[in-house]
């Protein structure tokens, strides 16, 4: 019975059983592991609040032959300014859910634990612009997944789409990047338009830390509706729900 520890951010919290809740957790050097908590909802539990979804734990487990036991845990950041307000957590939810989506395996990516956890403190931190952090958090990942968006050149031509006269430009989920006028007719899939100012919002978002990220009101639909197709077209699996842990109550 091998017995290891590591630290992870909590990305789901299941109840399983009278008792007990199954755990999947994003670790630095395992990646995404599931782990049993036994006996977590008693109120005599030792682990007490310290597994609460979206906290980040240092924990003991050991190997079993479909999910790994939890035997201790201590929180390190319990992020609860998430938890309890709806705006934040909905967003915490989607940067999750990309995480399981694009992070899914048990391939470890410290990258990845880094970027989560400072999107988490990013949200922890402010007051609004929580879709400026999505955004940036998505486009991020996506690059550590090996997923880059092709923002500076048409992804059908290579044409240089800095030059502001090729007129409106456009958006391809499946071809993985901004189209040219001329590549959007040819291309014959779905597209959708990118307002004046989108690609260098985008650019700038990738470039900036996630603490520093802003958009402006006028691109934040354009901006999220280019990152969550991009996200969803490349993912090995399905999006599926964009609330991947349970809400506790405030």
């Amino acid at each position: 019975m091998a017995v290891y520890k590591s630290k992870g951010i909590v990305l789901r919290s299941i109840r399983y059983g009278e008792a007990d809740r199954i755990l999947d957790l994003y670790t630095p050097d395992r990646g995404l592991v599931s782990c049993i908590a036994k006996g977590i909802r008693r109120t005599t539990s030792r682990f007490g609040a310290r597994l609460e979804p979206l906290s980040c734990v240092e924990f003991v487990a050991y190997h079993g032959r479909t999910l790994d036991t939890i035997t201790q845990a201590e929180t390190l950041r319990s992020f609860h300014k998430i938890r309890e307000d709806l705006a934040r957590f909905e967003v915490a939810g989607n940067m999750v859910g990309s995480v399981r989506v694009l992070s899914g395996g048990d391939e470890a990516d410290r990258r990845v634990f880094n970027l989560l956890y400072h999107g988490l403190d990013a949200i922890e931190n402010r007051n609004s612009g929580f879709e400026a952090v999505q955004a940036a958090f998505g486009l991020k990942l996506s690059i550590l997944a090996g997923y880059a968006p092709q923002l500076s050149t048409c992804a059908g031509c290579g044409a240089d789409l800095g030059d502001t006269n090729r007129g409106l430009l456009y958006f391809s989920a499946d071809l993985g990047g901004a189209l040219c006028p001329e590549c959007r007719t040819a291309s014959g899939g779905t597209t959708f338009p990118l307002p004046p100012g989108t690609l260098v919002g985008l650019r700038n978002l990738i470039k900036i830390p996630l603490r520093e990220a802003t958009l402006e009101k006028r691109l934040r639909e354009s901006t999220l509706r280019v990152v969550r197709s991009h996200i969803q077209a490349h993912a090995p699996g399905n999006l599926g729900v964009t609330r991947p842990v349970d809400r506790q109550p405030a």
